[in-house]
């Protein structure tokens, strides 16, 4: 029997779990997206950007021609409290562990042996999962208790821009890749090249469809715009990174620093525990926590959303 009764995991002091269950989704993981840490509650967001060249012509008339240069946004961020209250028999967790262990090939060869760390590795894995698909396809009105992702928020808005799509294939993915990258406006891919910013985030049906388009017999005439690095695929000079959360005919175009991911790691309430039941159950682990998210995408007119309806 595994006597795991006095662990207790706190963010405030114990990082390791949240970090893995929050930072851990191949989104998140590489900073693909903004933070803002200690929200409570919804709150608004207010963020500056250069809207204009801060350079005049001088005509040496006297005059004065001020232009308004900053650029203001002050989208909300709703903030969804979740909970997580889960139990699980100690000898299927054991058996699970000793499964994801052996599992030949998988890259999760090196879960750590010990019981507790394992269960935490194996949630994690699956909170990082539901968080990010959150990020992209949450839908308050089919959820109430949930926030809305960048795929609701960029297909109601009046801002973003829209590339009316169509069902994607391996013959046409890349011509319609061109749409949604021509379609971002030079500022932003400007700025975002320069640093590495901007991002074109598909599913991984889309994605596929980009590698079977690359390992084909015309991947010559497309290899210019289209190419594989260390596993990741560019776009001319722009990564494609693909997620949780959209569909097989679905493309976001977005500078990571206007997707904005709100949460709380350091309240008191955010703490996750992990130990057994009081006897006659104690071949049970019980797992229990609290953690606060919400999303918002500050300047929508600087997005780009690709979909077919």
């Amino acid at each position: 029997m595994y006597d795991i009764a006095s662990l207790s995991y706190s963010p405030s002091t114990n990082m390791e779990w949240f970090t893995k269950a929050i930072l851990g989704g191949s989104l998140i993981n590489k900073g693909y997206l903004s933070f803002v840490t200690g929200v409570k509650e919804s709150t608004y967001l207010n963020k500056l950007e250069i809207a204009d060249s801060l350079l005049q012509a001088d005509e040496r008339n006297c005059s004065w021609t001020p232009d308004q240069i900053f650029k203001l946004s002050d989208k909300m961020l709703e903030i969804k409290t979740y909970k997580i209250n889960l139990e699980q028999c100690i000898d299927s967790l054991e058996s699970k562990r000793t499964v994801w262990m052996l599992k030949a090939g998988a890259r999760n060869t090196d879960l750590p042996e010990s019981l507790e760390a394992a269960t935490l590795e194996m949630l994690a894995q699956e909170l990082s999962f539901e968080i990010e698909t959150k990020i992209f396809a949450g839908d308050s009105d089919a959820d109430e208790n949930d926030f809305d992702g960048a795929y609701k928020i960029l297909k109601e808005s009046g801002q973003s821009i829209k590339v009316a799509g169509t069902a994607l294939t391996v013959n046409n993915v890349v011509t319609e890749l061109t749409k949604v990258y021509s379609a971002i406006p030079e500022a932003v891919l400007k700025k975002g090249i320069a640093n590495g910013t901007v991002k074109i985030f598909t599913s991984f049906a889309v994605s596929r469809l980009l590698r079977l388009a690359l390992a084909s017999a015309n991947s010559q005439v497309i290899a210019p715009s289209l190419s594989l690095r260390n596993d990741t695929i560019y776009f001319l000079d722009v990564e494609v990174v693909t997620v949780n959360g959209l569909n097989g005919n679905t493309m976001i175009a977005i500078d990571y620093e206007n997707s904005v991911l709100g949460t709380d790691l350091i309240s008191d309430f955010e703490n996750i525990r992990i130990g057994n039941f009081p006897a006659p159950e104690d071949f049970k682990v019980f797992i229990d926590g609290r953690l606060r998210l919400g999303y918002a995408i500050p300047f929508e007119d600087e997005a780009v959303i690709y979909s077919q309806n």
